[in-house]
């Protein structure tokens, strides 16, 4: 179950940098640029992201 979730999260990473990625090129930034860029941003978010769920699987599992 657990590689599932890290596969899910993972694909969804990696559709949050293409979106980034494209951004940043639409933007004006060449190619190595907006890769760095979008990866700073791609994993900021989800970073947060995971922070995020583990605090409601922590605070779900403190009720219980």
């Amino acid at each position: 179950m657990e590689d599932r979730m890290k596969n899910l999260w993972e694909k969804d990473r990696k559709v949050v940098f293409r979106e980034f990625y494209h951004q940043y090129l639409d933007e004006g930034y060449n190619h190595k640029e907006a890769k760095k860029l979008a990866k700073e941003e791609a994993d900021e978010l989800y970073g947060e992201a995971v922070e995020f769920a583990f605090e409601v699987a922590d605070a779900e599992h403190n009720y219980d």
